[in-house]
């Protein structure tokens, strides 16, 4: 069975959501605007008939508003993020984003990377690089 929404309003507050109809799960959409959830669930549905194509248009819309999201890593993250930071505080950094189990992410686009890719980082790691992790964008 394909993925697909559904669109309704609920009487009580006058929102807009959306229902899953393979899962029957429903979602606020946070408008009360019809022409705004009907964009949403266009998306939405436009996004369930072709997953493949999803990174590349979020990509695309991202880019409109930072040029670097297609490229920017994980290492190029740790390392503003250092850059910003002085005395101690950039010593912790810098020991923290030499950490080993960073390796598993470090050269991954951000936006590219998979959940379960963070899990094993988080796993792997220390308290101090799972705390350091949790703290990067």
């Amino acid at each position: 069975m394909k993925r697909q929404y559904i669109l309704y309003r609920r009487k009580l507050g006058g929102k807009f959501y959306i229902e899953d109809t393979h899962t029957r799960k429903q979602e606020s959409l946070g408008t009360k605007d019809r022409r705004e959830a009907e964009t949403l669930l266009n998306a939405r549905n436009e996004a369930a008939r072709q997953p493949h194509l999803n990174l590349q248009i979020a990509k695309a819309y991202l880019a409109g508003t930072d040029s670097g999201v297609s490229t920017r890593t994980w290492q190029n993250a740790l390392d503003a993020i250092i850059d910003t930071k002085t005395g101690p505080t950039k010593d912790r950094w810098q020991r923290a984003a030499k950490e080993k189990a960073l390796d598993l992410i470090r050269s991954q686009v951000i936006v590219e990377t998979k959940a379960e890719n963070i899990l094993a980082c988080l796993k792997a790691g220390t308290v101090s690089t799972n705390v350091h992790l949790r703290k990067t964008p």
